[in-house]
């Protein structure tokens, strides 16, 4: 992870990592909800925050999340750094739409701290959307740690993943259809994004390239 990564990251317990991979690990109900616990108390140490999570939202977006995941898990083999970023999209927007974590601070206050000059650009993100930030936080922690297990290249975040006027545009698009989380994490992350086809692992651009290459095989032989 980049430097200016970390600024958005959170430190998983020490534990977490220690038993079993985090690519497998994400995949229960059990470590997930703890991982999410720890990083939210983090999170509001951090940044001065008042968020909670509701564990009855948090497993749904869990199994949408998984259930998602599977359907085009096959995929994986193909480009496993790009699926990683694919999944990591995936969880994002099922967070996006369930809305496990929610803010007891008014949101109008915030919107006009986000303004603020004197803040740092991450911190006027958190005032602009909290929730929105940690689920990003959360997911690009997990992909980052998910290609450092698999000996892949490590995240880059592109300067929209801290400029407030992407984030409004983000907030505002995602409101109507969560799956555009997905491009938004590519853009965020410097990569390609898929605005027609969010959801379909096929259709992204690193992954087409594999399927065009085994195209090229076949009709070649």
């Amino acid at each position: 992870m980049t430097d200016s990564a970390m600024k958005l990251s959170i430190d998983f317990p020490p534990e977490a990592e220690g038993r079993s991979p985090i690519k497998r690990s994400i995949r229960r109900l059990a470590a997930f909800s703890h991982l999410v616990d720890h990083g939210l108390a983090q999170f509001n140490r951090r940044y001065g925050t008042d968020l909670t999570v509701s564990s009855r939202q948090l497993t749904r977006a869990f199994l949408e999340w998984v259930r998602r995941f599977d359907a085009q898990r096959e995929l994986a083999d193909r480009d496993r750094r790009d699926f990683s970023h694919f999944a990591a999209g995936l969880l994002f927007s099922s967070f996006i739409r369930n809305r496990p974590v929610q803010s007891a601070a008014g949101q109008g206050a915030a919107n006009e701290l986000a303004g603020t000059s004197a803040l740092r650009p991450e911190e006027r993100l958190i005032a602009f959307w909290p929730e929105g930030v940690f689920y990003f936080e959360f997911c690009i922690t997990v992909l980052d740690k998910v290609l450092a297990e698999q000996s892949l290249e490590g995240i880059h975040l592109a300067p929209q993943a801290v400029e407030l006027r992407s984030w409004q545009s983000f907030r505002e698009n995602v409101q109507d259809d969560p799956n555009l989380a997905i491009p938004f994490l590519d853009l965020f992350l410097g990569g390609d994004p898929n605005w027609d086809y969010p959801t379909a692992a096929r259709f992204r651009s690193a992954l087409q390239g594999h399927f065009l290459g085994a195209d090229r095989r076949l009709t070649s032989n």
